[in-house]
């Protein structure tokens, strides 16, 4: 097309445009609901207080092991929010449903800057952890979204600038599932039936103490593997079906 009759059409068609009586503009939640079905009224309240703090855990025989890790406690919404893993340095597993709107009160008690990013959730960007939003010792940073994901299976981690990897070795690490009506509409296995697990390698010093190469060329190969934080993991089970959730979080 000549560029003089490319010009007449696009005037012809921003005059038919300029004709039509204004429309409304959609917001997202409305937009959301159009497309996927998400209930556009995120009425659910969540709100958790969630710090990052250094502690000793026992992993391996002899001396425990120094960890930094993410512990929470529920403020609003309901204690089956916020579930710890027995004996583990992994944060606590976070439970959402779809359609609610979360707060999250980050509290940083680490030696460094840090910022908790939110891996998977369709979130706004002064939610997503950015590395500019990273917070020094002793700060607290607050973020507000809305749970727009459909049901599945997530995690969150820090995701400070040059230190993600180091500080997710060193433990910050948690699941976050989600729920929605669709999910809760089938006969899958729930409660001790719906196991989650983490895999993780890491190696270790002497003492115990885990080791991490801070200038890593080709990856990083642990040479224990942890599960849920423990090796040599083993889960009892009973003769009747499971879900498994599987979460390779290793660097």
């Amino acid at each position: 097309m000549e560029r003089r009759s490319f010009l007449k059409h696009s005037l012809s068609s921003l005059a038919a445009l300029t004709s039509l009586p204004l429309l409304r503009t959609a917001t997202a939640e409305s937009l959301l609901t159009k497309i996927s079905g998400i209930p556009s009224k995120l009425a659910t309240t969540v709100e958790i207080s969630l710090r990052a703090t250094r502690r000793r855990v026992k992993i391996l025989p002899g001396s425990k092991t120094a960890v930094w890790s993410f512990k929470g406690r529920v403020l609003e919404g309901g204690k089956g929010r916020l579930e710890p893993v027995p004996g583990s340095y992994l944060g606590p597993t976070l439970r959402f449903h779809q359609g609610d709107r979360v707060t999250m009160a980050f509290k940083n008690r680490l030696p460094e800057e840090s910022v908790v990013h939110w891996h998977g959730l369709h979130v706004p960007e002064a939610a997503d952890g950015h590395p500019r939003l990273a917070i020094p010792q002793g700060k607290t940073y607050r973020s507000t979204f809305d749970v727009l994901n459909r049901a599945g299976t997530y995690w969150y981690h820090p995701h400070p600038h040059g230190r993600t990897g180091p500080q997710v070795y060193r433990g910050l690490a948690g699941l976050i599932i989600v729920s929605d009506d669709n999910e809760q509409a089938l006969d899958l296995p729930r409660g001790d039936y719906d196991v989650p697990l983490v895999l993780q390698d890491r190696t270790f010093g002497s003492n115990n103490q885990i080791l991490y190469d801070q200038f890593p060329m080709h990856g990083f190969l642990g040479e224990t593997i942890l599960v849920n934080g423990k090796p040599d993991y083993v889960l009892d089970v009973d003769s009747r079906p499971y879900r498994l959730r599987l979460l390779n979080g290793s660097n």
